[in-house]
């Protein structure tokens, strides 16, 4: 999804690897096309997301979160290109002191999931390397078509128009972000030359109820929306939320509110479900 709204946004400066040679199992061949093509900026938009499913293969994790960014900084080390990377907000885990408050891009990670470990070690390996890089931590990442598989926000629409009731977690809190909204900060960035670790998330925090019942009210559904704790396998913290305070001390901080952002989303998803109706 990231990747396919960069390429949208610069279609004639965007040179794309294929998913398939994200393979680690290839990782001379993907080197050797990169440093002979010589990027100016290398975007790493390959993630491996499956938060659950990292508790029982933490190795996938790993290979994608992890081992291919260290080999992508080394390609920019070697070519001298700018490495952008994008983390998770999820990586900061618990913050003892203040449990509640929103994370700050000055905070120490402390991840509680196998899959943000693997996030955080691809993080300290690009580091390692000593390439320019550039790290972004994202929020809840939404966006994308109506057609995409994997539209969290078309999916709960579908779903309220369907059914009576649906459920959603009151206990878990995060930054619903919008992956159009990450593009335009991204290259706001890189207009500004910037290196090292930033978050980047809509501005305010909701819990998973508050995104999902945002969702339905924006898409005019009068749906019963029930509060449920939801038991997973992968410990993740209550609290994902965050805010840029780097991006903001800079004045750079072009990022939204997340209840503005979602409900223009929304409406473009309706618009363009009506035309796809003609």
């Amino acid at each position: 999804m990231l990747g396919s709204r960069f390429l949208e946004a610069l279609p004639a400066q965007i040179t794309v690897f294929p998913r398939e040679d994200s393979d680690i199992k290839k990782t001379n061949e993907l080197f050797e096309k990169i440093t002979q093509l010589k990027p100016d900026i290398i975007l790493n938009c390959a993630a491996d997301t499956n938060v659950e499913g990292a508790e029982d293969n933490p190795s996938l994790a790993l290979s994608v979160n992890a081992l291919l960014p260290s080999l992508l900084a080394q390609a920019a080390r070697k070519i001298e290109a700018l490495l952008v990377h994008f983390s998770s907000t999820g990586c900061y885990g618990i913050n003892e002191l203040n449990p509640w408050a929103p994370h700050s891009d000055f905070e120490t990670p402390n991840p509680t999931t196998a899959h943000h470990k693997s996030k955080i070690y691809g993080e300290d390996l690009i580091k390692d390397v000593g390439c320019r890089a550039l790290i972004l931590r994202l929020g809840w990442l939404y966006g994308g078509s109506i057609h995409h598989k994997k539209n969290f926000v078309w999916a709960r629409i579908q779903e309220g128009r369907i059914k009576q009731e649906l459920q959603s977690d009151p206990y878990q809190i995060g930054s619903p972000t919008h992956v159009d909204d990450v593009v335009k900060q991204t290259l706001h960035i890189l207009e500004h030359n910037l290196t090292g670790v930033y978050n980047v998330v809509a501005h305010g925090a909701a819990s998973r109820f508050d995104y999902v019942s945002k969702i339905l009210s924006s898409a005019h559904l009068e749906v019963k929306l029930k509060p449920l704790r939801f038991i997973r396998k992968a410990k993740v913290s209550f609290n994902e939320a965050a805010f840029n305070e780097k991006l903001a001390f800079m004045g750079l901080d072009i990022m939204p509110l997340w209840e503005e952002a979602l409900e223009t989303y929304v409406q473009t998803l309706l618009k363009e479900e009506q035309k796809t109706k003609l």
